[in-house]
């Protein structure tokens, strides 16, 4: 039995499901194209329209051979007109008709929103938007391997329910070292590293840094900085742990101790790198908010700029909603194929100012936006 390539995109309140296949008419070998479009407001089927050959078509996804009957039936009523003409509760019986795991295949190539409103077309609908296959293809291909990385058990009834926890959700994987989620609008993988796996200069030395609880840190233990010179700290991912064909940024996440000081070194600086090459140029990153300067200094500030030239501004923080701060450390692009490590480092080798009161909750690597 042949096949029959399907590709369905929502658009406003409306699905189009594209659908291709032989000719089961004659024995030329053509290739006869439908679209299905049906009114997700009304509930309702609109047309059943056959495509002519100059029509582009979306890209081929194939669907199991039960789809023929269907298309049979539609082929059978094709006798002259390019469109089938029926009325709207025969169209709606040809819906109907199909099997859930056509259904199923065609809302799976949309987006979970689209599946969401899926639901509102009608029980069939409804019942294939819902269900484990479409949902398990949202996920990430490698999800049973993360889940069974998780430091405490992840219990969920459906795939749709696993995916809506990991959205609104982080899961701790490898013993406390890292946290994941999925980033709201793209599914991509998001992770934030702990300061406990994080390469630190001296975090061994009890005169240096210190390891602390916080009640709002995602891990048993922070970091905080008690007094160095030399500052130089050092994050690493796998690029097979991360989304592909993804855009990433990563953040240094962290709190000030009241009695904080010298972190904001011109020398201090971030960098990225993937299997040794630069990936993202270096930025002068300070861990205190933006200052306000006054009226005379911002006109002292823009001389100086036109005098020296537009340099590079530093990397301010910013607050998060958890109620930690945030500074940018840069961006990168995993690409499908990269295969190696991505190494994120924050060093101050330069100038050497003594520095202190750095509490460090991670480094975190999420979709730039």
């Amino acid at each position: 039995m042949p096949t029959w390539p399907v590709h369905s995109i929502l658009h406003a309140d409306v699905v189009f499901l594209y659908l291709s296949g032989p000719n089961t008419g004659n024995n030329t070998g053509e290739t006869e194209r439908y679209m299905v479009s049906i009114n997700v407001q009304h509930r309702e089927a609109i047309s059943i329209s056959k495509l002519s050959p100059d029509d582009s078509s979306p890209p081929p996804r194939y669907f199991p051979s039960s789809f023929n009957s269907y298309i049979n039936k539609l082929s059978a009523r094709e006798k002259g007109g390019d469109n089938v003409t029926v009325r709207t509760n025969e169209k709606a019986e040809y819906i109907s008709g199909l099997s859930e795991d056509c259904l199923a295949l065609a809302i799976s190539l949309t987006t979970p929103m689209d599946a969401c409103r899926c639901c509102a077309v009608s029980r069939a609908f409804q019942k294939a938007a819902n269900s484990d296959s479409v949902w398990r293809h949202f996920l990430p291909k490698d999800y049973l391997s993360i889940l069974a990385r998780a430091d405490d058990r992840v219990h969920f009834t459906s795939e749709k329910k696993l995916l809506v926890s990991l959205v609104k959700d982080h899961v701790l994987l490898d013993q406390h070292s890292k946290s994941l989620w999925l980033e709201r609008t793209s599914l991509a993988k998001c992770y934030l590293l702990s300061s406990r796996s994080l390469a630190i200069a001296w975090e061994d030395h009890p005169l240096k840094w210190r390891w602390i609880s916080l009640p709002d840190s995602r891990f048993e233990e922070v970091a905080e900085l008690l007094k160095v010179c030399w500052l130089d700290l050092c994050g690493r991912v796998n690029c097979r742990e991360l989304s592909p064909n993804t855009e990433y940024a990563a953040y240094l996440v962290f709190k000030l101790t009241d009695d904080s000081y010298g972190l904001d070194c011109q020398t201090q600086e971030a960098d990225i790198t993937m299997d040794d090459q630069v990936v993202s140029a270096k930025r002068t990153i300070s861990f205190y908010p933006r200052p306000r300067p006054s009226t005379r200094e911002t006109l002292s500030n823009m001389c100086r700029i036109e005098e020296a030239g537009q340099a590079e501004e530093p990397s301010y923080p910013r607050e998060r909603g958890d109620g930690w701060l945030e500074v940018q450390l840069g961006h990168f692009y995993n690409d499908l194929e990269d295969t190696g490590v991505v190494v994120i480092r924050l060093k101050e080798h330069i100038q050497l100012n003594w520095k202190r009161g750095l509490i460090l909750e991670g480094m975190e690597i999420r979709r730039n936006i």
